[in-house]
């Protein structure tokens, strides 16, 4: 395992989350919401949805002995559930709850958070994570990597392999 996959992070998702939401509270002051009933109707979708995910993958972690925090012991690859659509729903469904704010206020100057608590959650822990597992289940993972995306609808276009990463 690298240094890096075992260094303890400081900020957990969870966490990060209560964040991204906290600031996106300044714009929501200076601009009033612009609450509307489709809007909060996609929003609580949104919300339901991401907890949802959130919650179903955290039983499969549970179910099969998986750690739940991030760089935990992991005995098996859990590729079931929604972990047939996506290689990291529980940041998507965080990603997806941050949205959702957006949606329901109406205030699209808050589209950056969304997008910086992925981007934060990709570089903090995702690529990570996927360095972790790779040394953990070899081939199992690549072959995992290549059937399933990252993010949600977003294939992965490079092929690395363990092979590939091995030195000659």
């Amino acid at each position: 395992m690298t240094n890096d996959a075992l260094t303890p992070r400081r900020v957990l998702p969870p966490r990060a989350l209560l964040l991204a939401v906290a600031a996106q509270l300044p714009l929501l002051a200076i601009a009033r919401p612009r609450f509307s009933t489709a809007g909060v109707l996609i929003a609580t979708a949104l919300t339901v949805a991401g907890l949802a995910v959130m919650i179903w993958a955290e039983r499969l972690f549970q179910g099969r002995q998986v750690g739940v925090c991030p760089f935990s012991d992991a005995p098996v690859l859990v590729r079931n559930g929604p972990y047939r659509f996506t290689r990291n729903p529980m940041y998507v469904g965080l990603v997806s709850i941050d949205l959702a704010l957006i949606v329901a206020t109406g205030s699209v100057a808050n589209v950056w958070s969304p997008l910086a608590l992925a981007m934060w959650l990709h570089y903090e822990y995702v690529l990570p994570e996927e360095t972790f597992l790779r040394e953990r289940f070899g081939v199992l993972f690549d072959s995992y990597v290549h059937d399933v995306p990252r993010w949600l609808f977003l294939r992965n276009r490079s092929r690395v392999t363990t092979t590939s990463l091995r030195p000659q």
